[in-house]
């Protein structure tokens, strides 16, 4: 998250003396008069609809998008698969809800406000209010084609919760009955010899399981689609489940096990999958439909700052900045699908080195920064980082330790005309890893219950060690009381996960006397 929220690039135009260019597009190295006030108004508009992995660049709708869409971006259609392919004896099995397209487009409106205060020729103070505007704006579409999945009759029947119970009771009345009849010697089957009725017993008690899995619960959660009657698949299933009735009673163990599994029957379209995003517990939870635009705003993390120009001279100026970033930040939920940070919402200490060298019309800014980022708790659906669709019993507070970063800014500049400039900018990033942990031992533990299956917070700390290459060009103008500027850059490149964005930014900026 902190990559993105520094990926927009300070650029400011102004000119800050006679001698200099009017313009520069990075953090400027002069600070007010004393006794001026300058305010800076710099919104801010950052699009993307794909980003930047260690497995290449993927669009954002990747996760229900193609041929088959299923288990490779959803964790729980991944468990299903693995299921169903004891279940059914189907080896081959890969579940899809069909051919899928989920085109996203996220944009990001920062409103930055700073008023920066001149205590001295050298020194000032400043205070930035960022409002955040985010928007998510989505499209999806799903063809049947192809498809082997349905909805989970839990959703579609008020009977199938009754149904699901008494087939498993019957199930497991039979597999007792016939591990009693082992135990009594009925079968011949000796302590440490082969027996065929003990073998029988202990795939079937498999079987049931994976059913269960499948069908009936996952922990606190259950499965939100299943394989289609009429599927390879869930023909495997019925065919398996006769087939284990028709044995047992072969070893006398008849009647007690007749019901059949209810499988569905449709298949799921883009309406259906959007009512199984926010229904809870069969299905994930989320609290609103995500195939839509949706917006939000709010106020960002504040940030206090003192500058002190250590130089200022006729071909160079230096300046030093200590910044603290406030945990004022609205915090992102996580059960918004395709969520947007607002703010970071923990502390942030941070140091600028700000240069700055001109030569006759040439103007050379670099700006270096570096920031320590104190540790604090984030809510988040414990899963790997590429998971779209993770059920609402994988949510649970965690210690969240985030990566410390370093940046560069380099931004040369052509004095076009007294008022006017015009260059290029570049700007490097770099953050280390995150890391999650659980508060205590027994958070752990009530996730894997919910789960059903042990899950290490520390599977979200992959993605989260991050890196950014951005270049981009910058227009500025300097008036008598008012500076104004314009600029666009891009991100070409980068690791972890980092939106391949596009920024374009325009600055407004004026002083006036205080005292």
């Amino acid at each position: 998250m902190r990559a993105l929220r520094l990926a927009l690039a300070l650029v400011s135009p102004a000119l800050t003396g006679g001698a200099m260019l009017a313009a520069q597009t990075v953090e400027r190295t002069d600070v007010p008069d004393r006794g001026m006030i300058r305010f800076t108004f710099d919104p801010r508009i950052m699009t993307w609809n794909s980003e930047f992995t260690d497995a290449g660049r993927l669009g954002l709708g990747r996760g229900l998008t193609g041929d088959t869409v299923g288990s490779a971006y959803i964790p729980s259609v991944a468990r299903l698969e693995q299921d169903v392919r004891l279940a059914s004896g189907v080896a081959g099995f890969v579940a899809s809800l069909g051919q899928g397209r989920l085109s996203v487009r996220e944009e990001r409106r920062t409103y930055p406000i700073t008023a920066e205060l001149g205590l001295t020729d050298r020194l000032s103070v400043s205070v930035m209010v960022p409002i955040v505007r985010a928007a998510t704006r989505t499209a999806m579409k799903l063809s049947p084609q192809g498809s082997n999945l349905g909805l989970n009759p839990r959703l579609t029947d008020i009977n199938a919760p009754a149904r699901y119970q008494t087939f498993f009771t019957q199930f497991d009345a039979a597999l007792a009955q016939l591990d009693q009849n082992i135990a009594n010697g009925m079968y011949g089957c000796m302590p440490s010899q082969p027996c065929v009725a003990r073998d029988s017993s202990a795939y079937w008690h498999a079987v049931r399981d994976a059913l269960d899995r499948s069908v009936d619960s996952l922990g606190a959660t259950f499965q939100p689609f299943l394989p289609r009657d009429s599927s390879d698949a869930g023909k495997g299933i019925l065919r398996a489940v006769v087939t284990i009735q028709q044995d047992l009673a072969t070893l006398g163990v008849g009647g007690v096990f007749t019901d059949t599994l209810l499988l569905p029957s449709d298949t799921v379209d883009a309406t259906t999958l959007n009512g199984v995003l926010v229904s809870d517990p069969v299905g994930f939870g989320y609290r609103d439909l995500p195939f839509r635009t949706n917006w939000r705003i709010n106020v960002g993390d504040v940030e206090v700052a003192a500058k002190y120009r250590f130089a200022a001279g006729a071909h160079y100026a230096g300046a030093a900045v200590a910044l603290v970033r406030l945990p004022t930040g609205a915090i992102d939920s996580a059960d918004d699908v395709l969520r947007q940070w607002i703010g970071d919402h923990q502390t942030d200490l941070e140091g600028r080195l700000v240069q700055e060298l001109t030569v006759g019309p040439v103007w050379l800014n670099v700006a270096l920064r570096a920031g320590l980022q104190r540790p604090g708790t984030r809510v988040r659906r414990v899963a790997p980082w590429y998971a779209l669709l993770v059920p609402s019993a994988a949510t649970t507070a965690l210690r969240w330790d985030p990566g410390d970063y370093l940046g560069v800014d380099v931004a040369p500049l052509v004095r076009l005309a007294p008022q006017l400039a015009a260059g290029f900018t570049a700007g490097y990033w770099t953050k280390a890893r995150d890391h999650y942990t659980f508060r205590s031992s027994q958070d752990s533990i009530d996730l894997a219950t919910r789960l059903g299956i042990p899950t290490p917070a520390s599977v979200l700390d992959a993605g989260t060690s991050q890196r950014w290459l951005r270049l981009g060009f910058a227009l500025s103008y300097v008036g008598k009381t008012v500076e104004g500027g314009f600029s666009i850059e891009q991100t070409v490149t980068g690791a972890g996960v980092v939106p391949a964005a596009t920024l374009y930014r325009i600055v407004f900026r004026t002083s006036r006397k205080l005292f």
